[in-house]
């Protein structure tokens, strides 16, 4: 019994500084949304007076009436979109180049250019602000944390941030983004005479090159160890990646370990030396449903991306030659 009464009041207090600091934090939780909302409030009566909210709160701003289709929830789209915070109006993020030079926050390894997307990912503002809109129009969707993302730090991005954005909806690609890049890699390649295949068994589909300067070199293999120079770039023409003049990427064929993509591994083996082409690689063997991101968390490959390479294959070493050979790479 007297262990039980000197645990007793011990566990009351435990309890009673539980009950204090959840009070504390809920206060501090109040306190900030209502700072928020202060700031909110004068930002947007100052700067759009005559804006009504929804009824979520979001305010919905249309700037041109796009003439198209509407989104759904998750349907994907391409849009052009600078992102602001309120009532600072810094901008946090953008995929739109030169607004991302004049703040200073450019990445050069990110891609920019129309940003692909499934609405519903963002922000429950956003997604909201994204169904209102019909393609091809422009709008301005404004909203505080509690449609954004509430008192969690977002990157650079401070807890209880409103924000803003300016949205032009360029294009809708459907819910089913399989079957829409199935459709685009089709019509791609249908304008390219002379276009070979070649079918990945593991992933059940074709990809597809093109040689359009042929050699008697040697071929490349399995096992071979080629340089290879490149020009990476999606089928709208914009760059991601190339090698500088005079150099190439170096690597063995069929090695797991070189982390080159399955459609230059599967492609290639259809090229001699001196030769070249170009390679056009589905998702599937190239980035995936996930895509590539830069150091900086930019998009350097969109998910669900048809990938086209211009190539050269510079030298092919087969594997039982390497003692006659020098480095490629010397």
């Amino acid at each position: 019994m007297k262990i039980v009464s000197r645990i007793y009041p011990f566990i009351i207090l435990i309890a009673g500084l539980m009950i204090m600091a959840s009070c504390t934090e809920s206060t501090a939780v109040a306190d900030n949304l209502d700072q928020e909302l202060r700031y909110f409030d004068i930002y947007v009566g100052a700067n759009y007076s005559d804006a009504v909210p929804e009824a979520s709160g979001l305010y919905y701003i249309e700037n041109k009436e796009g003439s198209g289709e509407m989104t759904s929830d998750s349907s994907w789209v391409l849009v052009n979109h600078v992102s602001y915070m309120i009532p600072s109006e810094d901008v946090y993020e953008t995929y739109i180049e030169s607004v991302a030079i004049d703040n200073r926050m450019q990445d050069t390894s990110a891609l920019y250019g129309p940003f692909k997307m499934q609405n519903g990912t963002m922000n429950q503002g956003f997604t909201e602000g994204l169904n209102m809109m019909r393609e091809g129009g422009e709008a301005t969707f404004m909203f505080t944390s509690e449609l954004g993302y509430g008192s969690t730090n977002t990157g650079d991005l401070p807890a209880y941030s409103s924000l803003k954005y300016e949205v032009v909806l360029l294009e809708i690609l459907g819910d089913d983004i399989e079957a829409y890049e199935a459709a685009k890699i089709v019509a791609y390649t249908d304008t390219i005479a002379e276009v070979e295949t070649a079918f990945d068994t593991i992933d059940n589909v074709n990809m597809y090159y093109v040689i359009d300067d042929s050699t008697d070199g040697p071929p490349v293999a399995i096992d071979s160890t080629i340089k290879v120079a490149y020009k990476g770039y999606l089928t709208d023409g914009r760059v991601f990646d190339e090698s500088a003049d005079g150099s190439g990427i170096t690597f063995t064929v069929g090695d797991p370990e070189s982390g080159i993509i399955v459609g230059w591994q599967l492609g290639l083996e259809n090229f001699k030396e001196g030769e070249k082409g170009r390679l056009i690689i589905p998702y599937q063997l190239g980035y995936g449903s996930y895509g590539q991101y830069t150091p900086m968390g930019n998009v350097a490959i969109p998910p669900y991306e048809t990938l086209v390479f211009d190539v050269e294959v510079l030298s092919v070493y087969p594997e039982d030659d390497e003692d006659e050979h020098p480095d490629p790479e010397e």
